[in-house]
């Protein structure tokens, strides 16, 4: 008596099943160049924080007694939901966030550079993370970042950033003009 299996059609199904989903994450990780891309979570420490509060450069370094609290809700809103869109951010406007008396930005500044985990792989080896908080490109809800004094290919959008906004005012590193 043949005690053999004959193949059965939910066999196939799941064996084809794992070979797409397989197939899927080996290209999408060789196309973001990172194996754990579906990772959503950031935690990662900078070594400073650069505010322009409308023209005045506020610096925040890990001694601060505002680091911690400011590092935990960017790491928070970091580790959300995101999109990438192609808007990106020109020299020009970048210099002009350095420069602004009309609008709040902050930058962060990693050593060793980082990686924000996603789909897209534009979002790694990152100097610095430059997020608008008031004014150009603040009402999208965008980051951008920079790797080696350059700007990277277009912007992750949260959901969450005005939940930054809202901790500078309440630390008092930094306030919206009246109008």
């Amino acid at each position: 008596m043949d005690q053999s299996k004959s193949p059965s059609l939910l066999g196939l199904l799941v064996t084809i099943v794992f070979v797409v989903v397989g197939l899927v994450y080996l290209v999408v990780s060789l196309n973001t160049q990172d194996f754990i891309w579906f990772v959503t979570s950031f935690s990662e420490r900078p070594t400073q924080i650069t505010i322009n509060c409308y023209g005045t450069e506020i610096f925040i370094r890990p001694e601060d007694a505002r680091y911690e609290e400011l590092t935990a809700k960017v790491n928070e809103v970091l580790s959300g939901n995101k999109n990438w869109d192609s808007l990106t951010m020109s020299d020009e406007t970048y210099l002009e966030y350095q420069t602004t008396t009309v609008m709040m930005i902050m930058e962060l500044y990693y050593a060793p550079r980082v990686r924000i985990h996603s789909f897209y792989k534009y979002f790694s080896n990152l100097d610095s993370i430059v997020i608008p908080l008031d004014g150009r490109h603040a009402n999208t809800l965008a980051i951008f970042g920079r790797t080696n004094s350059k700007n990277t290919a277009g912007s992750l959008h949260y959901s969450d950033l005005p939940q930054i906004l809202d901790l500078v005012e309440t630390q008092g590193i930094c306030t919206r003009p009246q109008e």
